[in-house]
């Protein structure tokens, strides 16, 4: 689920941007379309964390995937019809972010919910594995598709991954291990920012690849 998902969604990017330059987008619109997913990532990720130990993450990842695989498949729609114009474009990326903000929390934990303390570690270079080389291929996909037919097929596509993924996540046991309901979501929020800073190697890493992001 993780893998398939993971592709979809480094097919996007680079069909996202010809399809908003195909609608006439400007430098600061074009801005604004690819920014759109990251903002809600950035507001809601540190929530996101907070409810994925609160409630069956299993559920979550449900939930999202269907979420952001009907955005990519509204895009999808509205980009073949010739109806899309660049809002359609920034709404939909900001719902589907939003969504993301959710669904990296929730995979992030399932994994030591199902994987035994002794196999954690080669899940999660499996997983790490799937994550790179989807990153390559993903984006020699989308180009292929922008050259030969439309942006609009890689959306397409991405909505059927996010579909393929919540088939899968349906298939993973109920999660558990979860934090008890009655504690304060604010005083999970500032024990997890606690546990965050207080590892030297997380937080700084975390600041190394923000300027690198910044300085590209």
């Amino acid at each position: 689920g993780r893998s398939v998902s993971t592709l979809g969604g480094a097919i996007t990017p680079l069909a996202l941007t010809f399809a908003a330059l195909e609608l006439g987008a400007s430098a600061g619109e074009l801005g604004l379309v690819l920014g759109a997913a990251a903002v809600p990532k950035l507001i809601f990720i540190l929530v996101g964390g907070v409810v994925g130990d609160r409630f069956e993450r299993r559920r979550i990842l449900i939930v999202t995937d269907l979420v952001m695989a009907v955005c990519q498949a509204l895009t999808a729609a509205l980009l073949l019809t010739g109806i899309a114009v660049i809002w359609h474009l920034v709404a939909l990326q900001l719902v589907a972010g939003a969504a993301a903000a959710f669904f990296a929390p929730a995979s992030t934990g399932i994994v030591k919910d199902v994987v035994s303390e002794s196999r954690l570690q080669p899940a999660n270079a499996l997983l790490g594995m799937s994550r790179n080389i989807t990153g390559l291929v993903g984006p020699a996909i989308a180009g292929v598709l922008v050259a030969l037919a439309s942006p609009a097929w890689a959306f397409g596509i991405d909505a059927v991954t996010f579909t393929l993924s919540a088939i899968a996540m349906a298939r993973i046991p109920a999660s558990f291990g979860r934090l008890p309901g009655n504690l304060s979501m604010l005083k999970d929020l500032v024990e997890g920012w606690r546990e965050f800073t207080s590892r030297t190697w997380v937080w700084s890493m975390v600041l190394s690849f923000a300027a690198y992001q910044a300085t590209v």
